[in-house]
């Protein structure tokens, strides 16, 4: 396994101000940018996992964004397997990968290059076995259940493309019950030459940052978005989980106000913030800059370009 090939990493809590410093690194280096974000994947979940929108890109190329349609899982395993695909990409055409985003144990499974194979190639098997029992018919009304956008991309009598699509389901389904990994999981040497930049401020500034953008989602139409996910979406375990999503839900069922959807967001924010900290600071190698300090930018570009030259 080559250490050789080069990893660029920006990391930072939530509203700390990653997106726009990604753009500036992006734009000044001649990168894409890989999302590191695990809500960012959904399709109609724009306010509320503060997707950047198209217009704002600056024509630079962003993957792991839209990818999923909310009704599917998605793991850590996925990611893992999306974006190791995207690195050699990157690699092959000596360009190096920039994932940008704040899901920390999804970034420490690609940098440690945690190893899911084996499990899963048991439970695909049994999978397979069982499912191979069943008529095209009912294997085809099964994934209609589960996705009827995936259904329509299947022809109804296309049994393999069926059974492959009803099974990386079930193991992306799988996957996420599983207990947690444990750092005991992972090797102790990353697979990349890996520069992680995180960003910090501090805390009583980066939670008025917080405040201040629950309350610019709700003036974007949070509330709109979060009710017509609820009304025309199945959500997966996965998605359901999004903070800015979870707290509509007992306002739905009429229990809560809106006023007080937006205090739980809020104050659920700034706890998820707090818990990326703590991970990021235990779990990863980082290099941190303090985005109050006006020198931050400069000394991260002077860092970038000193480790693209080793």
């Amino acid at each position: 396994m080559s250490t050789n090939e080069k990893l660029i990493v920006l990391i930072g809590p939530t509203a700390v101000g990653k997106t726009a410093l990604s753009l500036d690194i992006a734009e000044n280096f001649d990168f894409d940018i890989i999302s590191g974000d695990s809500m960012q994947v959904y399709k109609h979940m724009n306010i509320l996992t503060g997707k950047i929108k198209p217009e704002e890109m600056r024509g630079i190329a962003h993957h792991m964004i839209d990818i999923k349609q909310p009704e599917e899982s998605f793991s850590v395993h996925d990611f893992k397997h999306e974006v190791d695909d995207l690195i050699d990409t990157y690699h092959e055409n000596d360009k190096i990968p920039f994932i940008v985003g704040g899901t920390g144990h999804y970034i420490r499974a690609l940098i440690y290059d945690y190893d899911f194979h084996d499990e899963d190639d048991a439970d695909k098997r049994e999978l397979m076995e069982r499912l191979d029992k069943l008529s095209t018919t009912i294997l085809y009304g099964r994934l209609k259940e589960i996705s009827e956008d995936l259904a329509s991309k299947v022809h109804p009598n296309n049994r393999q493309r069926i059974l492959r699509q009803l099974i990386k389901f079930e193991l992306s389904e799988r996957i996420s019950h599983r207990p947690a990994v444990k750092d005991s999981d992972y090797q102790h040497k990353p697979k990349y030459d890996t520069f992680i930049i995180g960003l910090e401020r501090e805390r009583s500034i980066l939670y008025d940052r917080i405040n201040e953008r629950v309350e610019e989602m709700f003036d974007n139409g949070i509330a709109e978005e979060a009710e017509k996910l609820y009304k025309e979406h199945k959500l997966s375990t996965t998605a359901k989980g999004a903070i800015g999503y979870k707290e509509f839900l007992p306002y739905f069922e009429g229990d809560i106000s809106l006023q007080q959807v937006k205090e739980n967001i809020k104050q659920n924010t700034r706890h998820f913030a707090k818990r990326q900290l703590t991970f990021f600071r235990n779990q990863l190698d980082v290099n941190w800059y303090d985005m109050e300090d006006e020198t931050s930018k400069e000394k991260i570009f002077n860092d970038l370009n000193q480790f693209l030259r080793t």
